[in-house]
């Protein structure tokens, strides 16, 4: 067996399994056609092919394996690895305190392309409290884009379905779901409002305590109506978290209803991290398609937050990827969920005195971080 071929945890498997227990790894070629019809002459089970990278994933025990590492057609054979969550290491970039809080009794409601229902969200009890479908007038949650899942589980989502390992940061909040956005993201300002509306109406009852609206309009100035109504949505005591909008790096690119001055608005942080998901301080910069400020004259964003490849709650209950200030938004909509849950009568006003003095700059800039990444476990002290 060439070791130089192999790297070292299929080398350890392949060492303890016995001779005839097949073991699925990933073999790069130097040529594709070559190695193919190797592979078919040894009868070792091809499970797909990547063309374009010029590697096949295999099913061969460990005496074909030695075989290949011995081919001069083979460049590398490596183990079938798994892909970590990212959630949890967004988590430990905030510095998330293990806490008896997790949002149980708090209402937190999204105005985006709908909820599917993922078991992150219903198993054991279902937290989709209400489900309003301002697009297609339809009764029972769904979600034909998936941005709505995805940010619902990054702020909400239990991780029942990964054993924990894709938790949101309020994993017991209640969740009220408002599609006012369609199949492609999109939605008009007047649907947006009455999601708006709706909440404005039926908060108290509900205990909705936290919005989180992850999209973004070109602002429309001081008599921007989404920006004001979700202006009004503050002053009725709810906590309004909106993202920054993707428009970076240019300035002055911040998106409604983020412009607002009021609102807690959500910029894109990158932690760099490591392949092996460790990562630095010292190496955390502003996501290049983070949206800047200054709006009306006042820096913005307010924070940031870690928004480069996130996994959440994709549809068909499975998990998916993304990154965006869309991503970032959920995570402080989550943390706030937790203070809301702490400090049941705590204003908006407040609510963001606390997250901003928990802050830690990046960069110095506050028209690119605001006053930077929150230490969570400073925030519920």
């Amino acid at each position: 067996m060439n070791f130089k071929k192999i790297d070292l945890n299929l080398a350890h498997v392949a060492a303890l399994a016995q001779d005839d227990k097949k073991i699925n790894c990933l073999i790069s070629a130097r040529g594709f056609q070559e190695l193919k019809s190797t592979l078919k002459k040894h009868n070792i089970e091809i499970l797909d092919e990547y063309l374009f990278i010029n590697s096949f994933y295999i099913r061969a025990n460990k005496k074909q394996i030695a075989l290949l590492s011995r081919l001069g057609a083979v460049k590398y054979i490596s183990a079938n690895s798994t892909a970590l969550a990212l959630m949890h290491v967004a988590r430990r970039v905030l510095k998330m305190p293990q806490t008896s809080l997790s949002g149980k009794g708090v209402g937190v409601a999204f105005i985006d392309t709908g909820i599917s229902s993922h078991y992150d969200f219903c198993l054991g009890e279902n937290r989709i409290k209400k489900f309003v479908d301002f697009i297609g007038g339809r009764d029972k949650p769904y979600d034909d884009n998936g941005h709505g899942t995805f940010v619902s589980g990054v702020c909400a989502g239990s991780g029942a379905s990964s054993g924990g390992k894709f938790m949101g940061i309020a994993p017991q909040a209640d969740i009220y779901a408002l599609k006012a956005l369609d199949k492609n993201g999109e939605a008009y300002s007047n649907n947006i409002l009455s999601a708006m509306e709706w909440v404005y109406e039926h908060h108290k009852e509900c205990g909705i305590k936290v919005i989180c609206m992850s999209f973004g309009s070109e602002p429309l100035g001081y008599n921007d109506p989404i920006m004001n109504g979700a202006e009004e949505l503050w002053k009725s005591g709810i906590i309004v978290v909106a993202a920054a909008g993707n428009s970076g790096p240019e300035f002055q690119s911040i998106k409604s209803p983020g412009v607002s001055r009021r609102l807690i608005t959500v910029g894109g942080m990158d932690d760099n991290r490591l392949d092996d998901n460790s990562f630095s301080a010292s190496l955390f910069e502003i996501a290049s398609f983070s949206s800047r400020g200054p709006s009306f004259r006042a820096f913005k964003p307010d924070v940031v937050a870690p928004a480069v490849d996130i996994t959440s709650c994709g549809l068909n209950y499975d998990y998916t990827k993304l990154s965006g200030t869309s991503v970032a938004t959920p995570m402080i909509a989550g943390a706030m969920c937790l203070l809301a849950q702490k400090h049941p009568n705590i204003s908006p006003d407040e609510a963001k005195r606390r997250l901003l003095s928990c802050c830690s700059p990046i960069c110095l800039n506050k028209n690119l971080e605001g006053f930077g990444y929150p230490d969570l476990t400073k925030l519920f002290n």
